[in-house]
């Protein structure tokens, strides 16, 4: 949805296992969405490459997905002090990282998963294609639920911290990007640039939302809060209750939204309906 392409780092001293993970992975799509593969030749050239390339709005790493990480690289434990670093110094809780080692004995894989914030463990002997798949495809999809699920509960909170009144909450979602354009209109966020939560005119809100309006709904609540899902575009409509206000969310991204991102989605926009309704 908000993304081209998934990042992923590889971070090997050895050339040769660069060239051929990356043949390995050439082909892979995960929703639809091809690889961009980051090679690293040592602990310091990925630290580079997090806090610049692969850097969103300041945060290192922010866009990285999966890290294929050696251990051994310029010192024997360079690739641990690695995943502490992204862990500890940057912060970075989403990025799911892999420890890949040729030498077992020097990192044995109890101690790293006991001692390390790491998502899996693999040898070099026993990382083949199919082993690669799997760990690259799993890692995608947990980092993009992480990843949205945060977006989401950001956006959340700076509704929640400033729903004393109306103005004060939409000044608040402007500044998250969520969208908000008018507290006296109908509105919602759409998501359409390539690696940033961005918001457009009501106009084009509108025409979606008469578009995705002539197809069947996915879900219909019995408050009458409908799901409605065509392909790459998403549009979640909040009736207006008792309890809820007015509110419409589009989403036209490069991929259909995941079945449990979809729930989340809505779930969120009950959320944020709700304090649009009490700042009312």
């Amino acid at each position: 949805m908000l993304f081209k392409q998934w990042n992923i780092l590889l971070v090997d001293d050895e050339p040769d296992i660069l060239t051929v993970t990356k043949l390995a992975l050439r082909d892979m799509k995960v929703y639809d969405l091809p690889l961009r593969i980051h090679p690293a030749a040592s602990k310091a050239e990925a630290i580079e490459l997090m806090n610049t390339k692969l850097a969103l709005s300041g945060v290192p790493g922010a866009t990285v997905a999966v890290a294929l990480i050696d251990v051994v690289m310029e010192t024997d434990h360079a690739g641990l002090d690695l995943c502490k670093q992204i862990r500890s110094e940057m912060k970075n809780w989403a990025s799911q990282l892999y420890i890949r080692t040729g030498q077992p004995g020097i990192a044995p894989e109890r101690k790293v998963i006991d001692e390390y914030d790491i998502s899996g463990y693999v040898s070099k002997v026993d990382a083949t294609e199919q082993k690669l798949y799997t760990l690259i495809k799993s890692g995608v999809r947990q980092w993009y639920s992480i990843y949205y699920g945060k977006l989401l509960a950001d956006i959340t909170q700076a509704a929640t911290l400033s729903s004393e009144s109306k103005e004060q909450m939409f000044s608040a979602l402007r500044q998250s990007g969520a969208g908000f354009e008018s507290p006296d209109l109908v509105t919602g966020i759409i998501f359409d640039k390539e690696d940033v939560l961005t918001y457009s005119t009501l106009d084009k809100v509108y025409a979606i939302r008469d578009e995705l309006d002539q197809t069947q709904p996915v879900v219909v609540t019995p408050e009458g809060h409908k799901i409605f899902a065509l392909g790459t575009k998403v549009m979640i409509r909040i009736a207006e209750t008792r309890s809820t206000a007015d509110y419409v969310y589009v989403l036209q991204g490069k991929m259909a939204l995941p079945d449990a991102l979809l729930d989340l989605t809505f779930r969120h926009c009950l959320a944020v309906s709700t304090l649009w309704k009490r700042a009312a």
